[in-house]
């Protein structure tokens, strides 16, 4: 469809961030959502790893260093709730938005298998621990490109 030609001499002012196409200040927004779940993404990570090393404190060195393992894992439970609400707004498809799901289901069996599980069902605590490991490694893993500097296309 052609458009009407401007008059000449008139000068055609920019759009306000407000008033341009949603591609471009849509970009942006996109980005910045994308960071923020490849930060909580890498932070989940950690969390897992620092658990570990708490639950090695508590069985390792003391056991009443095992109240930092209980506590600690309420701290960060949520954190792949938050992911995978970031999910929409970064427009993040695919197994990176399912899989912050998996760990929140994962981190609910954590707690079942401690608390209401009985014989040899708590055992599975740690094989749970190890799912955990590799599902935020691997949420991590994915999505740590969105923190890197974007090469410019110079």
């Amino acid at each position: 469809m052609k458009t009407a030609k401007e008059p000449i001499g008139v000068k055609r002012r920019r759009p306000a961030a407000s008033e341009r196409e949603p591609g471009e200040q849509g970009n942006v927004r996109i980005r910045i959502f994308r960071q923020i779940y490849a930060f909580a993404a890498a932070a989940y990570l950690v969390c897992i790893i620092l658990q570990v090393f708490f639950a090695g404190l508590g069985i390792f060195v003391d056991s009443g260093e095992l109240q930092l393992h209980r506590a600690f894992a309420n701290d960060f439970e949520f954190g792949s709730a938050l992911m995978f609400l970031l999910s929409f707004p970064g427009q993040i498809r695919g197994g990176l938005r399912w899989w912050p799901l998996a760990l929140l289901a994962l981190t609910s069996l954590q707690h079942i298998t401690i608390q209401l599980a009985a014989g040899i069902l708590p055992a599975f605590h740690t094989v749970d621990a190890l799912l955990l490991f590799a599902i935020a490694m691997h949420t991590a893993k994915r999505s740590w490109r969105w923190l890197l500097p974007r090469r410019s296309m110079a």
